[in-house]
C-alpha cells in the first residue's frame, strides 16, 4: 500500500532506498540525443519474458502524460521532481505504489522502494532483490575502484541514497531544529524538506538521508543513517515530553485552534493546510487530540496537494483552496 493511505506514524512517518543505475558502455541520459533505444531495452528487461516483475508493474510514458498527472506522481513521491522536466522520460509503477523505477532521469534508471513508517532493512532487502532481478538481463557500468559508476558523481560508489521521512514539529516550534540539521550535516547525513533537495519542510516533515556513497558498503550506510535517526527520535521525543510539562495548556490550546480551524474552514492554501495538520497530528500521537478521522492528518497533507487534489481537472488556485478545505472538513 502507498506510503501515506491509512498512515498513523509517529516521527519517522516513511522510509525510501533508492538506488542509481546506469547500463555499461552508453552514454548517460544527458549525453543521449534519443534515449528511446534504452529505455526500450530496459523496459523489455524489466516487463518482457519470464520476470518476475512482469506483472507487477504499470509503464507510463511521461511524455504522453498531461503534465498534472505528472504532478499528481512527484506529490506521491512515485517520481522526482527532475522527472517533470524534459522528454524522453518514463516511469514503471508498481500497483501497489511501493516501487518506482524512473527510466531517463540523471541516470538510465533510478530504482526507489518506499514503505510506511521506520523500516530501512526491509526496504533495503526489497530494492536488492528487485536490483537483482533486473541485473540478471542487463549489465551495469560498474568498477572495481569506484563502485556502480553514475551521472552525478556524489552518487558513485554504492549509488544508493536511504532516506527517512521524520515529523519533527517540536524541534522546529522550539527553534531547535537546526541544531540537528548542522549536527547531522556534520556527520555526511542531509536534511531536506518535503521534496527533496532545495524544498522546504512542510508540514514539519524533514528527509533525513545519507550524504556520502562512496568508500562506504550499503549495510554502513544504513547503519550509520540509523544511529543518526534514532537519535533525532529520541531528541524529538523528550522535546515534547518537555513542552507537555512545561507548557501543556498553550501546547493544547494550540493544537485545538488548528484542529477548529481545519474543521471550520471554507478556504485554506497548500502551505497552511501543512502547518495545521502537523498541529493535529502532533496533538493525536500525544494523546489530546482524538484519532476520529476518515483519514490520517498525513494523507489529508497528500491528498490535497494542488495536483492530487484536482483530480485531473484545471482548477484556479481559488477553487482549489475552497475544495481543499472542504476535503479535510469532511475527513479529518
Amino acid at each position: 500500500m502507498i506510503w501515506y493511505k491509512n498512515n498513523n506514524s509517529d516521527i519517522v512517518v516513511s522510509t525510501r532506498i533508492r538506488l542509481a543505475r546506469n547500463l555499461d558502455s552508453t552514454p548517460f541520459p544527458n549525453a543521449l540525443k534519443d534515449t528511446k533505444e534504452i529505455t526500450d531495452k530496459i523496459k523489455s528487461a524489466i516487463l518482457g519474458g519470464n520476470s518476475t516483475l512482469a506483472r507487477d508493474f504499470d509503464f507510463i510514458d511521461l511524455d504522453s502524460t498531461p503534465d498534472i498527472r505528472k504532478q499528481s506522481l512527484a506529490e506521491e513521491h512515485l517520481i522526482s521532481p527532475v522527472m517533470l522536466k524534459g522528454n524522453g522520460k518514463s516511469v514503471l509503477i508498481s500497483k501497489d505504489k511501493t516501487m518506482s523505477i524512473m527510466l531517463m532521469e540523471e541516470d538510465h534508471i533510478r530504482l526507489q522502494i518506499i514503505q510506511t513508517g521506520y523500516a530501512l532493512d526491509e526496504a533495503f532487502s526489497t530494492a536488492s532483490k528487485v536490483d537483482d532481478v533486473i541485473e540478471e538481463s542487463l549489465t551495469y557500468a560498474f568498477d572495481n575502484d569506484f563502485g556502480y559508476l553514475t551521472a552525478c558523481p556524489t552518487n558513485t560508489g554504492t549509488g544508493m541514497r536511504a532516506s527517512v521521512m521524520m515529523h519533527l514539529p517540536a524541534l522546529t516550534m522550539t527553534d531547535n531544529i537546526n541544531k540537528v540539521i548542522s549536527s547531522a550535516g556534520s556527520l555526511g547525513i542531509e536534511v531536506r524538506g518535503l521534496y527533496g533537495e532545495g524544498t522546504k519542510a512542510y508540514g514539519n516533515l524533514y528527509q533525513i538521508s545519507n550524504r556520502i556513497m562512496l568508500g562506504l558498503s550499503e549495510e554502513q550506510v544504513l547503519e550509520k543513517l540509523k544511529n543518526i535517526v534514532d537519535q533525532i527520535i529520541e531528541t524529538e521525543t523528550k522535546v515534547r515530553k518537555a513542552l507537555t510539562d512545561n507548557s501543556a495548556d498553550s501546547l493544547s490550546g494550540r493544537l485545538f485552534r488548528s484542529y477548529g480551524t481545519l474543521k471550520y474552514a471554507r478556504s485554506m492554501s497548500s502551505s497552511e493546510a501543512k502547518s495545521l495538520l502537523s498541529d493535529v497530528m502532533l496533538g493525536q500521537n500525544l494523546g489530546i487530540i482524538p484519532k476520529d478521522g476518515k483519514i490520517s492528518p498525513l494523507e489529508c497533507m497528500v491528498v490535497t496537494e494542488p495536483a492530487l487534489l484536482s483530480d485531473g481537472k484545471d482548477l484556479a488556485p481559488a477553487a482549489r483552496d475552497k475544495k481543499r478545505a472542504e476535503l479535510i472538513r469532511n475527513n479529518i
